[in-house]
């Protein structure tokens, strides 16, 4: 199965996605989990969440963005702060430089990182 067989009729495109995420207000954001109980501040994955009328919506745009574009793995460090490529100083910024990465082709997609880190692995074995 590839990225486009699980979704032939995506829930959203990159653009969508991006367009949403740039609309959020910067002071919605949080790192460190997805939702704060507290105030219902989010990170990247709850906004994107968001994007949905409902939960299976949501889950559906969530589980589409990790199989085509970026993990939680990828994205969470980039979201908290902890990836160097990234040194923009909130979240929100953070992670709409990462989405246009993807959109301009200098950030790997969710299959080329995993192809990458296959080829690594296999280097690495064959060493």
């Amino acid at each position: 199965m590839t990225e486009w067989d699980e979704y032939p009729n995506p829930p959203a495109t990159l653009e969508q996605v991006i367009t949403h995420i740039e609309a959020t207000d910067e002071a919605s954001w949080c790192t460190e989990v997805v939702r704060t109980a507290e105030d219902g501040r989010n990170c990247f994955f709850g906004h994107l969440f968001n994007m949905g009328a409902n939960d299976q919506q949501g889950s559906a745009i969530w589980d589409w963005f990790e199989c085509r574009w970026m993990t939680t793995y990828a994205m969470y460090p980039i979201n908290d702060g902890r990836n160097p490529r990234y040194p923009q100083p909130t979240p929100k910024q953070r992670c709409v430089a990462a989405l246009h990465a993807l959109r301009d082709g200098t950030e790997l997609t969710t299959m080329e990182s995993m192809d990458q880190e296959y080829a690594h692995h296999l280097a690495m074995e064959n060493a």
